[in-house]
């Protein structure tokens, strides 16, 4: 997932906009500015029919055109601060990869794009945009990024399946400007507690809030918990889906945050290896109502194991699926089991429930078989993981202490 959350830009914007009179506007003249930087209508129209050219759709063409417009814009100057820069040279080389990845040459695919009313120019920012904050990431992160040899193995023997969780956040924006700082604080400290009665998020937000996702209800997409700038993330910790955050001060406003959503993905690393793991199972039977004993149950369990030491002659005195298996390859065991295996390390255990009863798993042993060619493979797919977290993170912080105004 590169480009997530690309609305999170407006939680920490500095100015929010209020909507203008309406007026006949130049091609040419500012749509919004970012920083010292300008984005003209001409600018927007150009990306709209690039995104076209490219394969998108939707109501949200627009949109979609401005917020990559104006990560561009912050991507391009955070490079320039930094010295990097792209040359023409490097410029030809990105749009000829770009073209290879379409099967195209690169006379081919600027043939395409000026037949689908896109400049050479516009296109080029486009390339040249991407091309220079890859290489302002790798500049900045390269180094944090790649995997000790300690790190490597750690990933090779836990992540065979790994998990991963994400959040989606509402936001509700209001401004000192429009009411005074005092009358701000009492009106945000009024919405949180209408919020925590149930009151309806969307509908508030579209009244109140005038950060650019006001129009969608205040919705600002999905983030990882882990790559909130620290304000936000302190003040959602702790929080479950439906919540409501203490109100968060900015210099010009306040920011009231709701959970709208939450979600846990499991993921496989796709390298080239052998994983062979040797695991104990006790299962707990209980009826209706009687989880709770379950887990309880299992729990001092649990804390009575050495490990797999034994565990076979305890076995029949639990219920069915209960054994020692293995050696046996980890692609092999079910999904929901491989995954607590996955994080255990050897002699730990994990809890798991199910339809009327509740599992207590043992790694016993992992044995990992892996390739140097498969170990280069995997040190390159985790440093590329590790850029793409710490370019987001750092993307949230360029967007949190920059000045975006709609003309």
């Amino acid at each position: 997932m590169v480009r997530f959350i690309q609305r999170l830009a407006a939680v920490f914007l500095v100015v929010f906009s209020l909507p203008a009179a309406s007026i006949a506007q130049n091609a040419f003249s500012a749509a919004y500015r970012v920083n010292t930087s300008i984005i003209s209508f001409y600018d927007i129209d150009q990306r709209i029919r690039l995104l076209r050219a490219l394969g998108a759709s939707g109501p949200e063409l627009r949109q979609q055109a401005v917020d990559a417009l104006i990560d561009e814009r912050l991507q391009v100057e955070a490079a320039r601060n930094f010295g990097v820069a792209l040359d023409q040279q490097q410029l030809a080389r990105a749009i000829s990869r770009y073209a290879e990845q379409r099967n195209l040459t690169s006379e081919r695919l600027l043939a395409q794009m000026r037949g689908r009313g896109v400049s050479v120019e516009a296109f080029e920012d486009f390339v040249s945009a991407s091309a220079i904050w890859q290489s302002l990431v790798r500049a900045r992160f390269g180094n944090m990024a790649s995997p000790t040899e300690n790190e490597l193995n750690s990933q090779l023997n836990t992540i065979a399946v790994s998990s991963s969780s994400s959040i989606q956040l509402g936001e509700i924006a209001l401004l000192y400007t429009e009411r005074g700082q005092q009358a701000t604080v009492n009106l945000a400290n009024d919405l949180v507690g209408q919020l925590r009665n149930g009151a309806n998020f969307q509908n508030m937000a579209r009244e109140y809030s005038r950060s650019r996702s006001n129009q969608n209800g205040g919705v600002i997409g999905w983030v990882a918990p882990g790559r909130l700038p620290p304000q936000l993330a302190a003040a959602v910790r702790g929080l479950g889906r439906g919540q409501v955050a203490d109100p968060i001060f900015i210099p010009t406003g306040i920011i009231i945050i709701k959970i709208l959503d939450s979600r846990t993905q499991t993921q496989q690393i796709l390298i080239p290896t052998k994983i062979n793991v040797t695991y104990g199972r006790l299962v707990l039977p209980h009826g209706t109502g009687q989880q709770a004993e379950a887990i309880e149950n299992a729990t001092r369990l649990r804390r009575d194991l050495d490990g797999c030491r034994g565990l076979e002659t305890r076995v029949a005195d639990y219920g069915t699926g209960s054994g020692v298996f293995g050696p046996v390859a980890l692609g092999q065991i079910p999904a929901n089991i491989g995954l607590q295996l996955a994080r255990l390390e050897p002699r730990e255990s994990a809890l798991m429930t199910g339809d009327n009863q509740v599992s207590v798993v043992v790694l016993c042993d992992r044995v990992s078989e892996m390739t140097d060619e498969s170990r280069a493979a995997l040190r390159s797919q985790l440093t590329g993981r590790n850029l793409q977290s710490l370019a987001e993170g750092f993307m949230l912080e360029l967007r949190r202490s920059s000045i975006i105004e709609k003309q």
